[in-house]
């Protein structure tokens, strides 16, 4: 039924059979870990198409790239479609004929009727590539919330190149790999490089929810089929809860089917245990869970809730204890898997907790998406403190708190400073890792004079439009910028390099949608996931439920003041770093001294410019980024 996890790639345009089709091959061969299964290819200039396959369900008949009944239409498809079956039905009723079980062959003909704008029928997370023979085109899709990756590069004679993975595309000849200084910027503040655009100049990130038809006469457009919609909210908050419940589980349920094994990430959170909870309610034999935690001191263990949860709902679970991971192999490792520079320290526990539950399963659901539709983060109580005092003038706030300002905690400091803020502005502000005078003073004069002002703020200005603000337009603003460029990059690079699925049901479209359309007020009033907790307190334990919220931390702090100490200052503080070429090795040793000295708080920052240099010098073994 459900198709395959895999990797994707190809060339469009313009090329030598016999180059092209040896290209193909060597972009499939670097992807290996996203479908060890199986590979296939599918050439017919000026299309060639790539294929690996993980298999999931239909082991035996889901070779790729696939063909409709008279091979006018190929298909290369990395993901899951969760409602084929229902599409299969009613394509089988206008006459297609069908040669497998897999979603694969739904899509083929969902094109055949629908036309380029297809996807907007599907419920999955996708990227697919289509090569239309009869119109001479070239059709790629990403999904709805952009849970699957998808890149395109021009090649420099105006071939068009397209991959799951950035370092397929890096093999093909012609590709500017040049950093883009915009995006450099970008990463430091943010921790990521916000899409369409890649920390290369050449290279760009299908958006989530839009496809791009590129025609044999060089014609290229890209165009939405999907926008976030929230939905009309029921009239009462139990009515919504209800309502949620029922399709939240109905997401897990649909998310269950496999011919593989197949179980959960557990942290010890509302979030996962809610997805834990679901599975159980919805299986006749024990769910898998996985659970993972560090040993030694800066570790915030959530192994007891974690196996809380699962004796609540009996699950077969599995604990793994990391003692002391081998950092100095584990990171340039993890961080040449992210294909560019990203800065979430969740990355490496994600990979050894997908690296331990692949021992045991090859699909795996977890809760990624409820703190973006749900209000979860700390810094979403800044936005609400706003939306409260929105009656007094930035004047007034500055006025009040000016002479407090260098005694207020943290999270107070910065509501003072972005009170008299754009809400774009803000938005960038409280979410900068390193704000933009310290970023001034890290970037050499050079690359500063290629950067925009305020391009970071212009860029967030559009999910601001109209004057919409508030937590709603923040959410939103999460869910269209860190959740695909971040959190869901980190969880596709990192269980992929483990060659395993994951699945994420809170980000099923329809809960999305649902989930936008409630009122603030259901989702922060001072406390955090207000209608998602209240949902949770009728299936979870009460201390899952009420305990205070930790994210996926491991003690990071103290490896670089401990274990990762000489690691980092080789790579920082040596004269020949390869970030020297763009940073100003004054100051990045200026930061790391008073890392060291005791500011704690730069540790995010430091973490930064380690993850920078280590991707750097990964690239330069294959020699693939030149200023």
């Amino acid at each position: 039924m459900l198709g395959a996890m895999c990797g994707i790639c190809g060339l469009f345009g313009s090329i030598d059979p016999r180059a092209g089709a040896e290209t193909v091959r060597r972009m499939s061969d670097c992807m290996r870990h996203r479908g060890p299964d199986d590979e296939g290819f599918h050439t017919d200039p000026p299309a060639f198409l790539g294929f690996r396959r993980l298999s999931i369900i239909d082991l035996h008949t889901g070779h790729q790239p696939l063909a409709n009944e008279d091979d006018s239409v190929w298909i290369a498809f990395n993901g899951e479609i969760y409602n084929h079956l229902e599409l299969r039905a009613e394509l089988e009723k206008k006459g297609h004929h069908y040669r497998t079980r897999t979603d694969t062959e739904t899509i083929v003909h969902l094109y055949e009727e629908e036309g380029p704008h297809f996807a907007r029928r599907l419920n999955g997370m996708f990227g697919i590539a289509l090569w239309d023979t009869k119109r001479r085109r070239l059709v790629l899709v990403r999904d709805r919330l952009g849970v699957k990756p998808l890149y395109y590069a021009r090649l420099a004679n105006g071939t068009l190149a397209f991959a799951s993975e950035m370092k397929a595309l890096r093999l093909c000849p012609g590709v500017d790999t040049s950093l883009d200084p915009a995006a450099l910027d970008s990463y430091l503040a943010l921790q990521y490089v916000p899409g369409p655009g890649t920390i290369h100049r050449g290279i760009h990130k299908l958006p989530p929810g839009h496809v791009l038809i590129a025609t044999a006469d060089g014609d290229m457009k890209i165009e939405p089929f999907w926008t976030l919609e929230p939905r009309p909210a029921p009239a009462t908050f139990e009515a919504a809860r209800e309502q949620f419940a029922e399709l939240f589980e109905d997401a897990v349920r649909i998310r269950l089917m496999s011919d593989v094994p197949l179980g959960a990430f557990l942290s010890g959170g509302i979030d996962s245990a809610l997805v834990v909870a679901a599975m159980a309610k919805a299986m006749d034999r024990p769910v898998k869970t996985f659970s993972i935690g560090f040993e030694g001191t800066g570790w915030y263990s959530e192994l007891p809730y974690a196996a809380e949860v699962a004796k609540k709902f009996n699950t077969e679970h599995h604990t793994l204890t990391v003692k002391a991971p081998d950092m100095r192999t584990l990171l340039p490792q993890v961080t040449a898997q992210l294909d560019e520079p990203l800065a979430d320290v969740a990355a490496i526990p994600t990979y050894l907790l997908a690296k331990f539950a692949r021992e045991h399963v090859t699909v795996a659901l977890t809760g990624e998406g409820a703190d973006e539709l749900f209000a979860g983060y700390d810094h979403y109580r800044l936005e609400w403190m706003m939306d409260r005092t929105q009656w007094l003038p930035p004047a007034a706030w500055r006025a009040v708190g000016g002479p407090v300002l260098p005694l207020a905690p943290a999270k107070m400091r910065k509501a003072i400073i972005a009170a008299g803020m754009s809400a774009p502005a803000r938005f960038v502000f409280v979410r900068s890792v390193i704000p933009p005078g310290a970023r001034q003073l890290l970037l050499r004069p050079e690359v500063q004079s290629e950067i925009a002002r305020d391009h970071l703020t212009s860029r967030m200005a559009k999910h601001f439009a109209g004057g919409s603000n508030g937590l709603n337009a923040v959410l939103r603003a999460d869910t269209n910028e860190w959740l695909p460029d971040d959190l869901l990059m980190k969880v596709d690079k990192m269980t992929m390099l483990a060659s395993l699925e994951a699945r994420v049901p809170f980000l099923d479209y329809r809960v999305v949608e649902m989930a936008s359309g409630f009122p603030p007020r259901w989702k922060y009033d001072g406390r955090s996931k207000v209608l998602l907790k209240s949902y949770a307190a009728q299936v979870l334990p009460h201390s899952i439920v009420h305990r205070q919220k930790h994210g996926f931390m491991p003690p990071v702090r103290e490896w670089l003041r401990g274990s990762l100490r000489s690691f980092m200052e080789e790579h920082l503080l040596d004269p020949a770093s390869l970030s020297s070429e763009w940073l100003e090795p004054r100051a990045v040793r200026n930061v790391v001294q008073r890392y060291l000295a005791g500011e704690d708080h730069l540790f995010l920052g430091i973490w930064e410019l380690l993850c920078l240099e280590v991707w750097l010098r990964s690239m330069r073994s294959t020699a693939s980024v030149r200023s």
